[in-house]
């Protein structure tokens, strides 16, 4: 640097001498002004006072070609986008990880740049980047001009993308325990697009929650809290089961290092996590992704106890007609010489539950189950409607339920399922539940009726 200062002087010098034999001198008429100067915009304005001032933030939206790969053309945001977006990042990122952690977490780990494009980041194989994180310090998003604040999905996509992002940025600051990838050691897969060595049904399989997952650990830890953040335990534990026995294992296993991880380092309960954004898409962008008639129709509500004879119940109180159906249920079997062990109600898929009745003898020399398939409708006005369905199963269990003694001593609560149209809410029917209950308890309620209902607490499958 210094050699190439020298050889600038040395041709000043010589055209200084140049200029120094010409006598004529003539006045430049010429305007000097730095255009690159500009008055913060409301916008601008807008930025300091919520993010700047309270969280030393730093938000890029004027096109700037050197935050993004070079050899791409990504388009600046549509401005009038910019505020909405950084409000989403506000509710939906910020203020949960506020509430949980504190604001001397967000202040100390949050990202202090956020750098905003209006279109995709498409690579060249056709893959589309949401957004990057790097240095622990600076997530980048692309695509704001898509983004619609007034669709809840839209703004889930959003935050799934911020949440994926900070993940790493957490990584960078405590990295990945080693325990992690010793779960799917051996079956990362770099060319994760690949439809064929990649199919869903493989990565799954294996313990990943996503195609991309599998790409690499950072990657894999990324989806994993991500996931289990905005899309909700119900649909981790639904999408766990239904990837047969060894994924199931694998990412519960990954999902108990994700808990910790979070925990052991910076404090953070991944279930008020949960709660807190859930609670902020269903209040503040009228999501109705974690509502109870949601979670039945995309069948994440696995299975629900209705054996009050446990301690939740007793805790809780149960409705009059629901008590007076299962007493009845249980003193018939009793006079069979049965005892009623458990009963579920399993919502197996979007029109379909099934009643399973475990009955034990009272010489204790039996354990038996019988399973009874119940159609379901949800109705225009929200309400669920049960019938027993013509066609039943087969199996063992199946075969029990038909018994003609069984199929009697049954009877009480298969009537009381479906002789009313219910409503369906958490329990205790009250709006969106405090942390203790969200989620825990599905709820079903004749309008009208206060004291004919019933509930019991979501029981996740498990192998």
């Amino acid at each position: 640097m210094k050699t190439r200062i020298i050889k600038y002087l040395v041709v000043i010098s010589f055209l200084g001498g140049l200029l120094s034999a010409c006598s004529k001198e003539s006045a430049l008429d010429v305007s000097i002004i730095n255009y690159d100067t500009y008055e913060p915009s409301e916008i601008d304005n807008w930025i300091a006072r919520n993010l700047t001032d309270p969280y030393n933030i730093e938000v890029i939206y004027r096109y700037s070609r050197d935050q993004h790969d070079l050899n791409r053309n990504i388009s600046p945001p549509d401005e009038s986008k910019v505020i909405p977006q950084m409000r989403v990042v506000i509710e939906g990122f910020l203020k949960v990880y506020e509430k949980v952690g504190g604001k001397t977490f967000v202040k100390v780990y949050s990202p202090k740049q956020f750098v905003l494009f209006g279109s995709h980041n498409y690579r060249d194989d056709g893959v589309v980047i949401a957004g990057t994180a790097d240095g622990g310090r600076r997530i980048t998003l692309y695509g704001l001009n898509y983004l619609d604040t007034t669709s809840a999905n839209s703004v889930l996509g959003n935050l799934g993308t911020v949440h994926h992002e900070f993940t790493h940025i957490l990584n960078q600051i405590r990295t990945i325990p080693p325990d992690f990838e010793l779960v799917s050691v051996g079956d990362y897969f770099a060319n994760w697009t690949d439809n064929t060595q990649n199919p869903e049904s493989l990565s799954r399989s294996l313990g990943f929650i996503s195609r991309y997952a599998r790409s690499s650990v950072g990657e894999d830890f990324a989806e994993m809290l991500s996931t289990l953040v905005v899309e909700g335990q119900a649909y981790f534990d639904k999408y766990a089961y239904d990837s047969g026995q060894e994924g199931f294992n694998k990412l519960k296993a990954k999902e108990s290092i994700v808990r910790d991880y979070l925990m052991s380092n910076f404090n953070i309960d991944l279930n008020e996590l949960q709660y807190e954004f859930a609670k902020v898409m269903s209040q503040r962008y009228n999501s109705s992704y974690y509502d109870l008639p949601s979670l039945i129709r995309n069948v994440f509500l696995g299975e629900m106890s209705l054996n009050i004879s446990e301690s939740w119940a007793v805790e809780r109180g149960v409705s009059t007609k629901f008590r007076q159906a299962f007493e009845t249920l249980k003193q018939r079997f009793f006079g069979s010489g049965y005892n009623v062990a458990n009963l579920l109600l399993d919502f197996d898929s979007a029109n379909k539950a099934i009643l399973k009745v475990n009955f034990t003898s009272v010489s204790g020399t039996g354990n038996y189950w019988g399973y009874y398939d119940l159609n379901f409708t949800i109705q225009p006005d929200g309400k669920i409607k049960f019938s027993l369905s013509p066609t039943q199963g087969t199996g063992t269990v199946y075969s029990n339920a038909a018994i003609e003694w069984v199929r009697n001593n049954s009877d009480p609560i298969i009537t009381y399922l479906t002789a009313s149209a219910f409503n369906m809410g958490w329990f205790p029917f009250n709006g969106f539940s405090g942390l203790e209950d969200f989620q825990k308890y599905p709820g079903f309620f004749v309008e009208g009726e206060p004291d004919n209902y019933f509930y019991g607490p979501r029981k996740s499958k498990s192998y």
